[in-house]
């Protein structure tokens, strides 16, 4: 150990270059981080591209609903899963795990048809497919979101977060515009799509593994080091403080409903003749904005008055809850309107999205990190579903203010 230390220490290149130790491992393992929450946007979608797997699987409406909530379920309600896995095993079997997982799932659907297997009905196969697709996108999320938090100093936890949430959103767009151009190509953009999902799953699953096991040193170090600085908060003693009670309730009514809203955002947008493709793109990069703006200037304004993570959870909720009172008080909310509520809702969005994975190291540690996440996800995959049931308009009604209810 005191001979790879010495070497660490003195014959490295980040010391030749006079950076501290591991500065260059550091960077190699946020950028494959960076590439794994690119990926966890293949969940997010699901909008866009619902109509079109509809139309493949002849399925209907209520169907393709049906299966959003199963690939929320495994995303959401199983996430917990890869949180215990990262925290109890460790970044590389984990994300074995994870990329097995894809590859069952999207192969089994490769192969599916409407009429084969006959002895299990389309529903019932694609059902499982989709919480598997979750379920394995979800491995992306949580390591890609923690690992970095983990082996880079605390003083850089807003900095390191702005990085990886802004790739988190822009993995949306990223996504949908890939999705896109598939479906642009011609031929059978649901089977090139798969095939796109199953291939960078393999590829981004393999690197962030090998990249974790050139890294396996620097990760320990940084575990021992947390285990020096403080005490080890217990996860039952976690769990009962009163800042984890307000993240669940945070999960479950305003992220929850976020969940919600990306799915029923394109049909909102129907009702004014507005593209969902474009506003969708504008969600990716608004989304990636309010990530920044709350991320960045983080590792300053902690140390301030006022200036710590719930400063800007409050602020991201009264952005977003500005977009959804434009779709809700006016008597009849137009195209223009819709885009002016999408502008709002997507940078509060990024915004609480972009601050809960810096809030939860800052206020937990790194213990237990993976598996408090993973605990509050499964609110928003309870509660998702129960906001979308208010997403109901009367029979033969025209435009966004026949949903007021949900809006």
């Amino acid at each position: 150990m005191q001979s790879r230390s010495f070497i660490t220490q003195n014959m490295s290149l980040s010391s030749a270059l006079g950076l501290p130790a591991y500065t260059f491992r550091r960077l190699l393992l946020l950028v494959s981080c960076l590439l794994g929450v690119i990926q966890y946007g293949l969940v997010l979608t699901n909008g866009v591209s619902v109509s079109d797997f509809n139309d493949y699987y002849g399925l209907t409406e209520a169907q393709g609903k049906f299966l959003y909530t199963c690939l929320n379920f495994g995303a959401c309600a199983l996430s917990f899963i890869p949180g215990l896995c990262y925290d109890r095993l460790g970044c590389v079997p984990t994300m074995l795990l994870g990329t097995l997982i894809a590859d069952f799932g999207i192969i089994l659907q490769l192969i599916w048809t409407p009429d084969f297997p006959s002895f299990v009905s389309t529903m019932g196969g694609l059902s499982f497919c989709y919480i598997c697709f979750g379920f394995a996108a979800t491995f992306f999320n949580v390591i890609g979101s923690f690992a970095p938090l983990a082996v880079f100093p605390v003083q850089s936890v807003g900095l390191v977060s702005a990085c990886v949430q802004v790739c988190m959103s822009l993995g949306m767009t990223i996504q949908t515009q890939a999705y896109y151009a598939l479906k642009k190509d011609g031929g059978d953009p649901i089977m090139r799509y798969l095939i796109y999902a199953v291939i960078t799953f393999n590829v981004v699953g393999l690197l962030m593994c090998v990249v974790f096991w050139l890294c396996r040193n620097l990760m320990k170090q940084a575990e021992a080091e947390e285990e020096g600085e403080s005490e080890s908060r217990s996860l039952w003693s976690c769990m009962r403080s009163s800042e984890f009670t307000y993240m669940m309730v945070l999960f479950c009514v305003a992220i929850g409903f976020s969940f919600s809203f990306l799915d029923c955002e394109a049909s909102l947008a129907s009702e004014v003749d507005v593209s969902s493709k474009n506003l969708t793109s504008v969600f990716g990069i608004v989304n990636a904005l309010g990530r920044l703006a709350v991320c960045i200037p983080l590792d300053w304004t902690r140390n301030h008055r006022w200036g710590g993570v719930y400063t800007y959870i409050l602020v991201s909720l009264v952005v977003y809850t500005a977009g959804m009172l434009l779709l809700a008080i006016p008597s009849s909310p137009d195209a223009n309107t819709m885009r002016i509520a999408n502008l709002l809702a997507s940078f509060g969005y990024g915004g609480l999205l972009g601050i809960v994975p810096p809030a939860l190291r800052l206020t937990f540690g790194t213990t237990h990190l993976g598996v408090i996440y993973g605990i509050l996800y499964v609110a928003v995959a309870i509660f998702e579903p129960i906001w979308s049931f208010l997403f109901k308009k009367p029979e033969g009604c025209r435009g966004v203010e026949c949903y007021r209810v949900y809006t």
